[in-house]
């Protein structure tokens, strides 16, 4: 019994698959015309679209689409225009020069310029113009939110004078990248601490019974950094006005090292109640810091610009 019911269902199984034979037989010509008329529709119509499409850019609506875009790179520079003066650096501000002579008709050219920038430091090419003539131009850099001296030393001329201007020449900046200084402050202090003591002005008499000025003190590089002919500028200050301007270069000044530091003053000497000594130290140039024993100049770069 059951074996007639299995046969039935397969005999019923042969019944449709041949029906579907025959009629895929009859009707595949058929299906092939429509096959190919559906992908003529679909290709016509993206034809039509494409050449829609082309008309309407190039001849129907070109005018207005032109004055679209012209819109937009307006608005757009307008945008980049307000973003960039919102963001740009602040003008550096100079203070009010200073001119002490030295005799032998030479001079000190002294004034500060302020960094008023928390994210900008620059390069700048800066000199002094005089009634006797200009000062050779010099580099010079200042780091953000730094008042620092500019100066001319022991400049030459004819006759006395008075009066004289610094004129920044060229001003280059930089921006702080906050990805690898997120606290500039902190890095700044770990960079740059220096101690300075015993500073002092005397007046001494050497074998020809001149009398010339000796500034001593002695420095101490209090940071983790070694470095490369680190500047000091010396001021002499009578009260709370600078008096006479001085600057000096050591070779090299270690990490931990106290360097006793000597500079003698020729000529005219001013009146002096005190002393005060800056290190100038460009922070954010490579070649300023001296590698470790086996260090390379880039694992320098990878330790100093660190967070």
């Amino acid at each position: 019994m059951e074996q007639e019911e299995i046969l039935l269902e397969e005999q019923k199984e042969d019944k449709r698959f041949h029906r579907f034979s025959l009629w895929w037989v009859e009707h595949r010509a058929l299906l092939r015309r429509i096959g190919f008329g559906v992908f003529i529709a679909i290709d016509a119509a993206m034809l039509l679209f494409v050449s829609w499409t082309m008309l309407d850019s190039f001849a129907i609506s070109y005018e207005s689409e032109q004055r679209a875009v012209a819109e937009m790179v307006a608005y757009g520079q307008s945008d980049l225009h307000a973003y960039t003066a919102a963001n740009a650096a602040d003008d550096l501000e100079a203070g009010e020069p200073s001119v002490f002579s030295i005799g032998d008709n030479r001079f000190d050219l002294y004034t500060t310029i302020r960094n008023p920038n928390s994210d900008w430091w620059a390069e700048v090419m800066y000199y002094f113009v005089t009634a006797e003539g200009d000062s050779e131009v010099r580099e010079g850099f200042i780091l953000p939110n730094e008042e620092k001296p500019f100066v001319e030393i022991a400049f030459e001329a004819e006759t006395p004078f008075f009066d004289a201007e610094i004129i920044v020449s060229e001003v280059m900046w930089h921006r702080v990248d906050h990805h690898a200084i997120s606290d500039y402050d902190t890095w700044l202090a770990d960079r740059i601490s220096f101690e300075v003591e015993g500073a002092a002005f005397t007046k001494e008499t050497n074998f020809e019974d001149e009398v010339y000025g000796q500034t001593a003190f002695s420095v101490t590089n209090d940071s983790a950094f070694s470095y490369y002919d680190p500047k000091l500028f010396i001021l002499l200050k009578k009260g709370s006005s600078v008096s006479g301007v001085n600057r000096t270069t050591l070779s090299e000044i270690n990490s931990g090292e106290e360097v006793e530091v000597s500079v003698n003053w020729f000529g005219t000497l001013p009146s002096v109640t005190s002393v005060e000594v800056l290190a100038e130290i460009n922070v954010f140039d490579i070649d300023s810091y001296k590698p470790l024993d086996g260090e390379t100049t880039r694992d320098t770069r990878t330790r100093v610009f660190s967070r």
